[in-house]
């Protein structure tokens, strides 16, 4: 394709970052012109996620490191400021050593997971309880800023229009180094050392209950999903938690309910009339009665058994054809194998399903 008209309709940025996001190392690059799309998306992302701090409150110094890490009350840093710092100085240790292997699109996809995943599917959502408390709002507001700081500095070399526009708004330029091109990228210990001397010691155990929550939610909004369950509408839930389950559930109950699209997730012991998840906190359970049309649900799936028992049956009949094997080249005939596996895998999906309504 064109690039320039490429550009004119996902922005130069968005046509870099997409690009270098699938190009795999010392490959060709099997062009997608929805990688492109998702670069013009992650850009947009950056830009409101920058939009969203400033309406927060006032930006504060933020022309250096130190002095947004300066802005951090230890006293007032939660489990979860702690865990999103870990998070952080984790990601800025494997973009460092992934730019220094050359492997350009895993630096990408992890600055990708940590923008997107870990700071505004995450941090950003419970941070909005902590920006009304008077004594969290100033420590959360600097973790924010710097979550940001880093990943325009991180994202730098592959979108570097949007993040020099965005490094001047957020007051991020200093009179040393105006432009975000003459400030190093800390590694990860850099950051952790800087939050050690302002009295900043993350607990490896705290992050830990963390990141089991955090998982804990992904399987609750995964099993939704498998049954059609709006995101946003309030369900039951059951859990036969573990011992660390009981504890972080009553913990965190409001983020879980908030976060997960719960209207209630109650204590109880392993079942077998609806379906299930195993997590990090114990077997989840979701209460199907007033959630799912069980059978709207049953005929759906049951059309979608058929379409991939018609696939399976396709292709096993191509893959045992000599012609073909003879004289397909070797990666049609992978890709084949590779799609069978995978409609094998969907039917047995489908099916557990169907036994579970």
């Amino acid at each position: 394709p064109d690039p320039i008209e490429l550009i004119d309709k996902y922005g130069a940025d968005g046509l870099r970052f997409g690009i270098m996001s699938i190009a795999p190392q010392g490959q060709d690059v099997l062009f997608s012109e929805g990688g492109v799309e998702q670069g013009r998306n992650f850009c947009n992302k950056l830009w409101n996620a920058c939009r969203f701090r400033q309406l927060s409150g006032d930006v504060a110094v933020n022309d250096s490191l130190a002095a947004i890490i300066g802005r951090i009350e230890p006293e007032h840093c939660d489990a979860m400021d702690q865990a999103i710092l870990a998070q952080l100085a984790a990601t800025l240790d494997k973009v460092h050593k992934d730019l220094d292997a050359f492997e350009f699109n895993s630096a990408a996809q992890a600055i990708y997971a940590f923008f997107w995943g870990d700071f505004c599917d995450w941090y950003v959502e419970v941070s909005k309880a902590k920006l009304q408390s008077d004594m969290k709002r100033s420590t959360c507001l600097a973790i924010q800023d710097l979550c940001l700081r880093q990943v325009l500095l991180m994202l730098h070399p592959y979108t570097p229009f949007i993040t020099e526009e965005l490094w001047h708004t957020m007051g991020y330029a200093s009179s040393e180094t105006a432009f975000i091109q003459n400030t190093l990228l800390e590694q990860g210990g850099d950051l952790l050392a800087l939050l050690k001397e302002q009295g900043v010691v993350l607990n490896e155990a705290v992050v830990d209950r963390i990141t089991a929550l955090r998982e804990f939610i992904s399987h609750a909004r995964a099993l939704k999903a498998q049954y059609r369950v709006q995101s946003k509408k309030d369900v039951s839930f059951q859990l036969a938690s573990n011992a660390l389950g009981k504890e972080v559930l009553q913990a965190y109950e409001p983020v879980v309910l908030s976060l997960a699209g719960a209207a209630s997730i109650a204590l109880g012991s392993d079942r077998d009339d609806c379906p299930a998840v195993v997590t990090p906190l114990g077997t989840l359970y979701l209460e199907l009665g007033s959630s799912v049309d069980i059978v709207a649900e049953r005929e759906r799936l049951n059309k979608e058994l058929v379409r991939l028992e018609k696939a399976i049956r396709a292709g096993e009949s191509k893959l045992k054809s000599p012609e073909f094997l003879q004289k397909a080249p070797e990666k049609i005939v992978q890709g084949a194998r590779d799609q069978l596996a995978e409609s094998q895998k969907q039917r047995e999906e489908i099916e557990r399903l169907l036994s579970s309504l």
